[in-house]
């Protein structure tokens, strides 16, 4: 069975984003995509945007949108340059959904490394060591789906 098969299986969900909430400074509706298997051999998640922008939440809170550095938690910067859906303005679920989001990015770089034995920069002298189909499939089939369905329950609560 191909890998985006059984991504599909663990995980689908009928609509494409969610309404996310909107910019403070654009002051337009912001959506965040739902996750996809893509190139049959990673999740693509945390995706956020509209006609007019589309970035990541992965280093979001790091840069501002003027290629400013800024050293704040994910929570603190969502707040800052949002005003969210209804569902993310409850405090500890806007915890939640920053724990399984960043909890999702960190199991994605280790599914990467269990895949290609590395990161990727050059050849790692411990690259069979490393590579793990077993770890791989069970971060891609069953941790992440987990954690997806986890963040879509944020969004049936109210956001859709």
């Amino acid at each position: 069975m191909l890998n985006t098969n059984k991504a599909k299986a663990a995980y689908s969900n009928p609509v494409s984003k969610v309404y996310f909430g909107t910019d403070k400074q654009s002051k337009q509706p912001i959506y965040l995509e739902t996750p996809t298997f893509d190139c049959d051999w990673y999740w693509g998640f945390g995706y956020l945007g509209n006609k007019h922008c589309h970035y990541s939440l992965e280093s979001f809170q790091q840069v501002s949108c003027f290629g400013e550095y800024r050293n704040i938690s994910m929570h603190d910067a969502l707040q800052r340059d949002y005003d969210l859906c209804e569902s993310l303005r409850n405090p500890n679920t806007l915890w939640t959904f920053c724990e399984l989001v960043k909890t999702a990015y960190a199991l994605k770089e280790v599914a990467a490394i269990c895949n290609r034995g590395g990161s990727n920069y050059s050849n790692n002298p411990c690259k069979e060591l490393l590579k793990n189909n077993e770890q791989y499939e069970h971060i891609n089939f069953v941790l992440l789906p987990a954690l997806f369905k986890e963040l879509d329950q944020l969004f049936l609560n109210g956001a859709i």
